[in-house]
C-alpha cells in the first residue's frame, strides 16, 4: 500500500510585501512628524506674538498708572531682524523704573528692522513711527516662512495679527485756528505815523570835497645832484658783471610711486517707501553704482535675517570693472510683509563698505 504524502501548505509574506509595507509606515510617520512640527511652530510662533503683545500692553498700562513724567515713560524695544530678544522698561512692582530682557520660544524671532515704542501718561505714543504712523513688529518662524503683525498705533491700542487700513492715504485735516471766543473783535488800530526823522547836523569843520580833494605836494626834483648817470658818481663806466651759471637740479634716484584708487561702492537712495494697496509705490529701485573697480565681482541684495517680506531683484549679477546694478524691490500682500525691513547689498570680492537699504512697507 503506498503511502501518500500530503503537501503541508505554508503561510506568511514574500519580501515584496513587506518591503511595501514598510514604504508605506515610513510615509505614513514622516508625514505624522512633520506634521507634528508644524503645529508645534505654530503654537509657538502664536504664543510668541501674544506675550509679546502682553508685554507691550503692560508697559503701556505702567506708564498710565504711574502718571509717568517726561523721562521715566514706559517702554518696549526689539534690536533688528533675525534677534530673539526684546527689553522692556518699566516698574516691575520694585517702584522703580528697570529694563529687563525677555527671549522668543525657540525657533521664532523678530523679521523687523530695530524700532522702539515709548508711552506717555495718556498711553500714547510719544513719537509716532514715520510713514506707517502705527509701528509694526513681526514675529517669524523660519521654519513656516510666515510672519504674525503686532501693531502699536498712535493712540497706543496693540493688535495681534491683523490688517488695518492705510493711515497714510488718509489726508491731513487743517485745523481752524480758535481766537479768544469774540464774535466780531474789534479791528487793530492804525499804527501811529512816526515824524520824519531830522538829519544829523553837519560838522562845522569845512569838509573836504570828495570828488576833487587837494592833493598831496609832490617835491619838484632841482636838478643839482653829482651822479653822471653810471651808477657810481665818478663818471667811470661800470665793468658788465659775468653772469653765474644757473645749476640744473638732477632727477630723484627713487621717482615716486602712482597711488591706487580704492575701490568705493555706494547705494543711492538709501531708503524706499513701499504701499502694498497702491500700486503706483508697490514697487521701488535703487542703484548701487562702484567706482575704482577691476576685475569681475558678483552683486548680492537679500533681506536681512533671511526673510522673504518682499521681492528683490538686480538688473547686474555681475559686473566687470566700475558700473551700476538697479536693485528692484517690490511689496508682497498680506499683513505679515508690512513694516521696516532692511536689504543687504554687497559684492563679492568686497568692494568698499557693505551698503544697507531700508525699505518700509505699508498697507
Amino acid at each position: 500500500m503506498k503511502r501518500s504524502r500530503t503537501v503541508k501548505q505554508q503561510h506568511g509574506f514574500t519580501m515584496i510585501q513587506m518591503v511595501i509595507t514598510i514604504a508605506i509606515i515610513a510615509v505614513v510617520s514622516t508625514f505624522g512628524v512633520l506634521g507634528i512640527r508644524t503645529a508645534r511652530a505654530e503654537f509657538r510662533l502664536q504664543s510668541s506674538a501674544r506675550l509679546f503683545a502682553s508685554y507691550i500692553e503692560k508697559a503701556r498700562a505702567d506708564s498710565v498708572r504711574r502718571h509717568a513724567a517726561t523721562g521715566s515713560e514706559a517702554s518696549v524695544e526689539i534690536f533688528g531682524e533675525g534677534t530673539t530678544s526684546y527689553a522692556v522698561t518699566m516698574d516691575f512692582g520694585s517702584g522703580t523704573l528697570e529694563t529687563r530682557n525677555f527671549q522668543l520660544d525657540p525657533g521664532i524671532e523678530f523679521g523687523t528692522a530695530s524700532q522702539k515704542v515709548t508711552f506717555d501718561w495718556r498711553g500714547r505714543l510719544t513719537v509716532q513711527c514715520a510713514i506707517t504712523k502705527s509701528c509694526v513688529f513681526q514675529v517669524r518662524s523660519p521654519f513656516l516662512e510666515k510672519n504674525i503683525p503686532v501693531d502699536v498705533s498712535g493712540s497706543g491700542d496693540i493688535t495681534v495679527d491683523e490688517q488695518h487700513f492705510p493711515d497714510q492715504l488718509i489726508p491731513d485735516i487743517e485745523i481752524s485756528q480758535v481766537g479768544d471766543g469774540d464774535v466780531n473783535p474789534e479791528p487793530a488800530g492804525t499804527p501811529a505815523i512816526e515824524g520824519t526823522p531830522t538829519p544829523d547836523p553837519v560838522d562845522p569843520i569845512d569838509p573836504i570835497d570828495p570828488i576833487d580833494p587837494t592833493p598831496t605836494p609832490t617835491a619838484t626834483p632841482h636838478g643839482n645832484g653829482n651822479g653822471n648817470g653810471n651808477g657810481n658818481g665818478n663818471g667811470n663806466p661800470s665793468p658788465t658783471p659775468t653772469p653765474i651759471a644757473t645749476p640744473t637740479p638732477s632727477p630723484g634716484s627713487s621717482p615716486s610711486p602712482t597711488p591706487v584708487v580704492p575701490c568705493v561702492s555706494t547705494l543711492s537712495p538709501s531708503s524706499l517707501s513701499l504701499s502694498q494697496s497702491d500700486s503706483t509705490h508697490a514697487t521701488g529701485i535703487a542703484t548701487f553704482t562702484m567706482s575704482g573697480a577691476s576685475g569681475t565681482r558678483t552683486i548680492t541684495a537679500s533681506q536681512a535675517g533671511n526673510g522673504n517680506s518682499m521681492v528683490i531683484a538686480l538688473s547686474l549679477v555681475r559686473i566687470d570693472g566700475n558700473g551700476s546694478s538697479i536693485i528692484s524691490v517690490t511689496t508682497k500682500n498680506g499683513s505679515g510683509n508690512r513694516g521696516v525691513f532692511t536689504v543687504n547689498v554687497a559684492a563679492d570680492p568686497v568692494c568698499g563698505s557693505a551698503q544697507t537699504l531700508t525699505v518700509t512697507v505699508s498697507n
